[in-house]
């Protein structure tokens, strides 16, 4: 499996022309033995090292403003004007050879990815779960890689630390009022 090639991080992200993402764009829901703010400011910082931007406060502060029961953070790839210019510059290179200059990247599919947490009877759960962009310019799963890498990584240290109940990934999520939800992030971010 070829994974994605990748130029920068954030915001500033371009993606090389040989990329192979996988089909699921999935998140995944834990069990841990941890506090939400902790779990949610662990699975941050796992997303911020696998090339995400941190989102600022402005999320983080709407959900605790709200009286939710949920701790949030939430996390950013790529840039709609810069995946559509990208994306247009990559549709006429490709197949000159051109499109192998990192010059000619397309930026990457804008993406936001939610972290989450809130008590429950069994632990905290903690939800991760990446949000496309229908207004960006490529539409290419870019962000899954990388939510993969940093899932795995909260994973294995919840697992090693003995904090990890249960992890199960999610394929879809719903709208059920978790700040993770696609309601939520269209309504608070307005991410479309």
């Amino acid at each position: 499996m070829v994974a994605v090639i990748m130029r920068g991080s954030g915001e500033d992200a371009h993606v090389g022309p040989v990329r192979w993402n996988g089909l699921t764009r999935g998140g995944a829901r834990m069990l841990v033995r941890d506090e939400p703010a902790s779990a949610v400011r662990r699975a941050t910082d796992a997303l911020i090292a696998a090339g995400f931007s941190d989102g600022g406060d402005a999320f983080a502060t709407a959900i605790r403003e709200s009286g939710s029961e949920w701790t949030a953070h939430d996390v950013r790839l790529g840039d709609v004007a810069k995946s559509w210019k990208r994306g247009v510059v990559e549709f006429f290179a490709e197949g000159t050879g051109l499109e192998f200059f990192p010059k000619f990247w397309r930026g990457a599919t804008p993406t936001v990815v939610v972290a989450c947490a809130r008590r429950t009877a069994d632990g905290t759960e903690l939800l991760v779960y990446p949000h496309y962009s229908v207004r960006g310019g490529a539409d290419r799963n870019d962000a899954a890689p990388l939510v993969r890498q940093a899932v795995q990584g909260l994973s294995d240290a919840y697992g090693a630390s003995g904090a990890l109940v249960s992890s199960e990934k999610l394929l879809s999520i719903k709208n059920d009022g978790s700040p993770a939800s696609q309601a939520v992030v269209r309504e608070v971010l307005g991410w479309r």
